[in-house]
């Protein structure tokens, strides 16, 4: 990426050899990629690692972004994900950005019926990851592989499991 490249940022991919494939919509899980790559890489400071890596755990797709960036203040936990919210502090006020990159990951995971996890030490870094159901969303037949159909928008319930933030750490 040119972004890493201008930041002497490290880029590392680790994808075990049985990741196998996933019935998912391409361009979805791309921009899923591009915007957790993109995030690593931005917060980051220069000479840092990003590392992409991917598994297969039983019907499920695990893949994950871990950087050596900043990280995330447990304070700033609850507005992870929510649209046009970015965390504020001397680092971050340098950079440009709408505040909807994980607020579209995390739809983009919930209407795969993935789940996203968030570890994060202040100073050491973050690590995003991403579950999958390797077999697609449940209910819904494809007759085209790899597209995934798009149900119709609902409104988000208190209890929404699907694409939920939490911290694991």
């Amino acid at each position: 990426s040119l972004q890493a490249e201008a930041k002497n940022i490290d880029l590392q991919a680790q994808i075990a050899p049985d990741a196998g494939e996933i019935n998912a919509d391409r361009r979805a899980v791309q921009q899923i990629l591009i915007n957790l790559v993109s995030n690593a890489i931005k917060f980051t400071p220069d000479g840092g690692d990003v590392v992409v890596g991917a598994k297969r755990i039983g019907s499920r797709l695990h893949f994950w972004v871990r950087d050596t960036g900043i990280g995330i203040a447990e304070e700033d936990f609850a507005n992870l994900g929510k649209p046009f919210m970015q965390i504020q502090n001397d680092y971050t006020r340098r950079f440009e950005g709408t505040g909807l990159g994980l607020s579209l990951v995390k739809g983009l995971v919930a209407l795969h019926e993935g789940t996203m996890s968030i570890e994060s030490m202040p100073g050491e870094g973050t690590t995003v990851t991403i579950s999958l159901p390797v077999n697609g969303p449940k209910g819904r037949s494809n007759d085209k592989p790899g597209v995934l159909l798009m149900p119709a928008a609902k409104a988000e319930t208190k209890g929404d499991r699907h694409g939920s933030l939490r911290k694991t750490a």
